[in-house]
């Protein structure tokens, strides 16, 4: 426990004195920081994006790389689209197929098909850059959009059922 100070008055009078500065020094250092960040932001949003750039970047996504590589123009887009909902989206031939509106041994066939075409050609397991990665990016945003269709329309039992599937297969 701490003592009694000798004179309390003179203690409470400095104590309120040292926050009242401790305060003002910390509002003003505040100050300061927004001002700061203000000045970031306003730099930040007056920069135009370099789009050129930021094509050549990578793929931030792990997932989204391999849908990028199962789309390779080598496939038919029917090869590609069944491939990769297969492979990365986790669907069954058969949600592939009420997809397409096609028979569940179409979308089989085509799904053996394109795994043969990439082992034929020797596809290279990388993402592609620049235009190669422009020309590829209507395969996997047709992809991406079966998967969010399927998804939101499912057929199957439950949720958990279908999201315990889709991870467990990637």
């Amino acid at each position: 426990m701490a003592e009694v100070p000798a004179n309390p008055g003179a203690w409470l009078m400095a104590t309120a004195k040292h926050r009242a500065i401790d305060h003002i020094r910390r509002n003003t250092r505040m100050e300061r920081k927004h001002e700061e960040l203000g000045r970031e932001l306003e730099a930040q949003e007056m920069a135009e994006p370099d789009f050129n750039t930021a094509i050549d970047d990578n793929v931030g996504d792990d997932l989204l790389r391999l849908v990028f590589i199962s789309c390779h123009p080598v496939l038919s887009t029917e090869g590609r689209v069944a491939l990769t909902l297969r492979l990365l989206g986790g669907l069954t031939t058969e949600e592939i197929g009420r997809a397409f509106v096609v028979p569940e041994p179409t979308i089989a066939q085509r799904i053996v098909r394109a795994k043969r075409t990439l082992a034929e050609e020797r596809v290279p397991f990388e993402v592609p850059r620049g235009a190669e990665l422009v020309a590829r990016l209507s395969s996997v945003l047709e992809v991406i959009y079966l998967i969010f269709n399927e998804g939101y329309s499912s057929m199957a039992k439950t949720v958990h059922a279908r999201k315990q599937r889709i991870t467990t297969s990637v």
